[in-house]
């Protein structure tokens, strides 16, 4: 048996963490689910991974690394975490050093987006491509690249953040100050509420709560014009900023993952059609603009390929 292709997956949520022994991109063995939110600080939670990594090592004993996704702004290089959204208490965190002194295994950690772009790369929906743009939609928009067939993280590993560049200039300030960012249109809760308010100018009075992006799609293929003008809305946000994207970086491949991408052809027929209209051929004719094809699993498979790859260099 080759010894050297088994390792652990992370992926460290907002509400759950999740994790399995990965095997050449396939998932052999699914870890316990923690709880995130039943846990205050980093301690406790690094007790409860650790838990979950020495369980899985009792069953798969030859596992060659360990790789972990978190969501925030995380220094791969150094393995530190210097904070995450969503998650109290994980501030300048040495959680590479913490995990590979414990459990004696090459660690890495990552961006989540990054994780889930690499899996997608390596294995799912842009498999073969070597120019690829990663964007993930939920409550934040969240984007990854892959340049020239490597992880691009840029000069303070930061790169990609797609959601916080703005498509409006003067529009509303998004979470760090940039007027008419990205994710201020089309985050799952913007979304919401600008599908409510479309529906009072419409003369119907439909909660927030009953806007979900799965509220609109079921709205929307029944036959509703508040619904399917509201994807139309979101497909052309989303297409202008991925335009902009495509001019700056020529992809083969543009990857669109999370929830609001469950829409399918709603959202994308009108970003496919935002490209065509606002690029050139040479540009358009052969990207692939695709549904992420791992769905909640890309995280976990991107993180285990990129530490058995960092365990083979070293």
């Amino acid at each position: 048996m080759d010894t050297k292709r088994k390792a652990i997956g992370i992926d460290f949520g907002g509400t759950t963490i999740k994790s399995a022994v990965v095997e050449d991109g396939r998932l052999i063995q699914h870890g316990d689910v923690i709880e995130t939110t039943e846990h205050h600080g980093a301690p406790a939670l690094i007790e409860e991974i650790l838990g979950v990594i020495a369980a899985l090592r009792i069953t798969h004993p030859e596992v060659a690394a360990l790789g972990v996704g978190l969501p925030g702004f995380i220094d791969s290089v150094n393995g530190i975490v210097h904070e995450l959204t969503n998650v109290p208490g994980w501030d300048e965190v040495p959680l590479r050093r913490i995990l590979q002194e414990r459990t004696g295994l090459p660690t890495i950690i990552e961006n989540d987006a990054k994780a889930m772009a690499y899996g997608e790369f390596k294995y799912g929906a842009a498999k073969g491509c070597r120019f690829v743009l990663c964007i993930t939609l939920g409550t934040g928009v969240g984007g990854a690249l892959v340049l020239d067939g490597r992880l691009y993280r840029g000069a303070q590993l930061a790169a990609g953040e797609l959601g916080h560049a703005s498509i409006d200039y003067r529009g509303t300030p998004g979470l760090y100050k940039n007027p008419g960012d990205l994710e201020m249109f089309v985050g799952n809760h913007r979304i919401a509420a600008r599908a409510s308010q479309l529906y009072k100018v419409a003369g119907r009075n439909v909660p927030v709560e009953e806007c979900t992006p799965y509220d609109l799609e079921k709205a929307a293929r029944n036959g509703d014009p508040v619904a399917k003008q509201m994807w139309e809305n979101v497909g052309l946000e989303l297409g202008c900023a991925l335009v902009n994207m495509i001019w700056l970086l020529n992809p083969d491949a543009i990857v669109i993952g999370g929830g609001v991408a469950k829409a399918g052809d709603l959202l994308f027929g009108p970003i496919q059609r935002t490209i065509r209209e606002r690029t050139l051929p040479l540009f358009n004719q052969n990207l692939r603009v695709v549904p992420a094809a791992l769905g909640n699993e890309a995280g976990i498979i991107g993180n285990a390929t990129l530490a058995l790859e960092a365990a083979e260099v070293k």
